[in-house]
């Protein structure tokens, strides 16, 4: 093999090799940085739910504290025995639930005397003996309210056994887990405020909105009548069609879910296992897999009973990352290449300049000393001065040409004598 080539080759793998690496390492270090940043993105959009789910616990107490307001101005109830016991009164308050029910997209709508018993209900009339405060079977919210200095309380609340039946919540609670069971619980946020006549407590308003299976906003609604995964989807989402959505996880199942259906009956992920010890995981369905990140419903104790997450397409975070991969993986080809060729290019150039001295010297080995040891030109002389780009080649084409000259010399002497 040609000098030539041997040294173009050995130039190019010389300028090769370092870029490939720089390249390698620069595209690890910069998708990996995508991916984290759209991870980021999830963990804050996570927070805005949770931060919905709190202004939704404010506005609940908000009207819980108005419909107390609202019953009271109508002595509906009262101190008196009498009056409580009034058939119209009873009829009044029992038509008024219903109407704050659907006014404000309500699970449940109870009225109860100081002590916790129910008075009215908005599906049926109470049961005899019928109370929030049973010795088994206690509503912390009322109870709050009732013992915690008579004000308004919010928080969210999971209601099971007789309870959740009596209300009418195995209706519309129930949620079909990827095992075949269902769960017979349902999360709520409740909120409770007392009703005071002539400046005492004569009961307490208890209302609640499940979380529950909801996720499709009336055509024509307030912010209390669009179920809180829906409102989460419409605050965050990017566009109407996006393949994303809100979930809402009470214990180990997800029981709601804004993820449009798709060809799907139900919403994606309703139903889907989630791992109370993670505030991020990877959860699928199908061929669809989902990047979800959460953040805590607590009680009242402050313990966590459920949690709110925002889920996004796998794909979009590894898209994120994948974009970025894609232009440096084009931009690292492209410098490489480049490199490559440019020093395959210099190291040829540099091998011819020495083969044309290997030639020169060649032709004067048969006594053709006429030739004159030159080097090539360099191709930027037109625009770099020759000092800056002579080098040991040039300086050993000059020296041979110096002693090529004194042999020629030395030989017409001697042809003289």
């Amino acid at each position: 093999m040609r000098l030539s080539y041997k040294i173009g080759a050995l130039t190019a793998a010389a300028a090769f090799i370092p870029v490939l690496i720089i390249s390698l390492l620069v595209l690890s270090k910069v998708s990996n940085y995508a991916r984290a940043q759209a991870l980021d993105q999830l963990r804050s959009d996570s927070r805005a739910a949770a931060s919905l789910c709190e202004k939704r616990v404010v506005e609940l107490r908000g009207v819980a504290q108005m419909l107390a307001v609202d019953i009271a101005s109508r002595a509906l109830v009262s101190t008196d025995n009498a009056d409580r016991n009034s058939a119209g009164a009873l009829a009044r308050l029992q038509d008024i639930l219903p109407r704050t029910q659907n006014d404000a997209s309500l699970d449940l709508v109870i009225v109860t005397d100081p002590l916790g018993r129910v008075i009215a209900r908005h599906n049926d009339k109470p049961a005899p003996g019928e109370t929030l405060l049973g010795p088994d079977d206690k509503n912390p919210v009322a109870e709050r309210v009732i013992t915690g200095g008579n004000l308004p309380v919010a928080s969210c609340v999971i209601e099971r056994g007789e309870r959740y039946t009596r209300l009418g919540l195995d209706k519309t609670a129930p949620v079909r887990l990827g095992d075949g069971s269902s769960t017979y619980e349902a999360l709520l946020i409740e909120a409770g405020a007392p009703i005071f006549s002539g400046g005492r407590i004569v009961g307490v308003v208890l209302i609640g909105q499940m979380l529950n299976t909801y996720y499709k906003p009336r055509a024509v609604a307030n912010s209390l009548q669009t179920p809180l995964v829906a409102e989460v989807r419409q605050t965050l989402a990017r566009g109407q069609e996006e393949d994303a959505g809100a979930l809402v996880a009470l214990g180990s199942a997800v029981v709601a879910s804004s993820i449009p259906p798709g060809s799907e009956s139900a919403p994606v992920l309703a139903g889907a296992s989630h791992d109370i010890s993670k505030t991020e995981e990877v959860l699928q369905q199908g061929n669809r897999e989902y990047n979800v990140t959460w953040q805590p419903i607590k009680s009242l104790d402050g313990s966590a009973i459920g949690a709110v997450g925002v889920a996004r397409p796998s794909r979009e975070i590894e898209g994120a990352s994948g974009s970025v991969r894609a232009t440096l993986f084009i931009v690292g080809l492209i410098s490489v290449v480049v490199a490559a060729g440019g020093g395959f290019v210099f190291g040829l150039i540099l091998g011819n300049r020495v083969d044309d001295l290997t030639g020169t010297a060649a032709r004067w080995s048969v006594g053709e000393l006429s030739a004159p040891a030159r080097d090539r030109t360099p191709l930027l002389a037109k625009w770099i001065p020759s000092d800056y780009l002579r080098d040991e080649v040039n300086q050993l084409a000059g020296q041979l040409d110096e002693m090529r000259e004194s042999f020629r010399q030395a030989i017409e002497r001697m042809k003289k004598r």
